[in-house]
């Protein structure tokens, strides 16, 4: 009897401790953009596995079959973890940079890994879940699925068309927008286009343009009047293949498609193609818009534009680089003056198929976002998906201001006459517009009319023109708050200011306040 107790005391011992199943983990990465390379369990510090190390070895890109010296990227992973709740689990990765990825038990909602607690060595996490099944992620993930539920939505929006350039290589539609006011015609309208995600591991660029493209469909007059006076030609995704196999950089094919626009017809991939065919047919042949932008993140940890050096594009473009990069930095607390990248245009990139093509007619530009935090400072600001959205609208207010579109909410006004001072039309200064006035003695006057500007109240800024290659220097370059103004009913607007000898006097920008 004795022994028999015995036995059925140790087998209700034994029910209470975890069974082999419970305490494994296992590691998935067969879902829509999911991508890991193998999950290895290093160290388990006791018999109940509730303290495992994992060695997390990224999947690298296939080999570039064009440019075949080009090492593979392997900087995106995403994956599902099961059987992990409780259990301390540190997850060291291998052969990518995360500095700080992201988890969740849900894979809708996102979190952190919280910065010097959860991440406790360079490119290791450590964290007990609370939850048995766990997403990971480099960053937060922009998936084919999430597009086309964004697509379903703006598709049946006022002033949205939605069709596709083409398919990609492994069939995939590349889906483009064309957002603008089509009861006016497009003669005389600015045309914009911009697109996104080649590389598919860069998705806060795709949060950014999300950002960009929402503040275009808001039922705002600033909105309304963007729509009436320009076309924008949208792309989200250029390389859906790329995203929907979780890749880093390339194409279904290992390709790189950023770099794949100067090489001949048979080695040039199909989304390539289809973009260059787009861009001609949309130009009736003259591959001409007013702005390309190319939006892309970074691993650096800050925002910035790659900027074309003067020597190799020309004075003019230099200067119109200085003039959209200027406005986007003004008054942008996640984006400083010394934040700018600088290269020469280059025949293989995008940029340089436009400037091969139009020379100054198409200001191309790269947008760049990063993952991590923006100011370089890892106490400052730290991304979001709330403050890549924000980022977007920004880059849109510049846009709006570099082009001078709006006429309302943010109206850009251009000196109308002036008294006493010297019209300038330089190309060694930054300044909106054809021309800006320097004051030849105290008591000059600049005067500013704008017509049919609503009724309301404004905030009226001045730019301060300063000298090219100074971007956003000290009290140059900017929007400088000048005074409020009321417009007490639809109308005409007319503002003079006074200016000291040698003041340089530039555009106002009015922006509507909140009634």
């Amino acid at each position: 009897m004795k022994s028999r107790i015995s036995i059925i005391l140790a087998l209700s011992l034994l029910a209470m401790l975890p069974s082999v199943s419970n305490a494994q983990v296992k590691f998935f990465s067969n879902f829509e953009c999911g991508r890991l390379g193998s999950a290895e369990l290093k160290d388990s510090s006791n018999i109940y596995a509730r303290k495992l190390v994992y060695d997390i070895v990224s999947a690298k890109d296939p080999l570039n079959p064009v440019d075949t010296l080009l090492e593979p990227s392997s900087r995106w992973f995403y994956f599902l973890m099961t059987g992990v709740k409780g259990k301390d689990i540190t997850l060291k990765f291998i052969d990518t940079d995360p500095w700080a990825p992201f988890y969740s038990y849900d894979n809708k909602e996102w979190i952190r890994y919280e910065p010097k607690k959860e991440m406790v060595g360079q490119f290791v996490a450590r964290k007990i879940y609370e939850k048995d099944s766990v997403w990971v992620a480099y960053c937060i993930p922009y998936t084919n699925t999430r597009l086309s539920e964004r697509m379903d939505e703006w598709y049946y929006m006022n002033d949205v068309k939605i069709y596709s350039i083409g398919k990609s290589h492994e069939g995939r539609d590349m889906n483009l927008m064309v957002i603008t006011n089509n009861t006016i015609p497009d003669r005389g309208k600015k045309r914009i286009y911009i697109h996104g995600r080649v590389h598919p591991s860069e998705t806060p660029c795709s949060w950014c343009l999300e950002g960009l493209i929402e503040e275009l469909l808001a039922p705002t007059p600033f909105a309304r009047s963007l729509r009436d006076n320009a076309v924008f030609f949208i792309l989200p995704f250029t390389n859906p293949d790329g995203v929907a196999l979780g890749y880093s950089r390339c194409d279904a094919t290992g390709v790189n498609n950023e770099i794949n626009y100067d090489r001949p017809d048979s080695l040039t991939t199909q989304e390539v193609k289809n973009i260059k065919k787009f861009v001609y047919n949309t130009t009736y042949g003259l591959n001409e818009f007013d702005l390309f932008l190319n939006f892309h993140s970074q691993i650096a940890p800050h925002m910035t534009y790659w900027v074309h050096t003067e020597d190799s594009t020309s004075p003019l473009y230099f200067k119109k680089e200085q003039t959209l990069t200027s406005l986007t930095i003004a008054d942008n607390p996640m984006f400083a003056k010394d934040m700018l990248s600088f290269s020469k245009m280059a025949p293989r990139y995008i940029e340089g198929y436009f400037w091969n093509n139009v020379k100054e007619r198409t200001l191309a530009l790269t947008h760049e976002t990063p993952y991590s935090f923006y100011d370089k400072n890892e106490d400052g600001t730290i991304v979001t998906i709330e403050n890549l959205k924000w980022m977007g609208k920004k880059t849109l207010w510049a846009i709006s201001e570099y082009l001078g579109i709006a006429q309302a909410g943010r109206i850009v006004v251009e000196p109308h006459k002036a008294s006493h001072c010297q019209k300038a039309e330089d190309l060694d200064h930054i300044y909106t517009g054809e021309r800006y006035y320097i004051a030849e003695k105290d008591g000059a006057t600049v005067s500013y009319k704008h017509k049919n500007l609503p009724a309301g109240n404004y905030e009226v800024y001045r730019w301060i023109v300063g000298g090219k290659g100074l971007v956003n220097a000290s009290g140059e370059n900017c929007w400088e708050k000048l005074s409020d103004y009321t417009q007490d009913g639809d109308g005409t607007m007319n503002i003079s200011i006074q200016l000291n000898e040698g003041q340089k006097a530039g555009a106002l920008l009015l922006v509507k306040t909140e009634e």
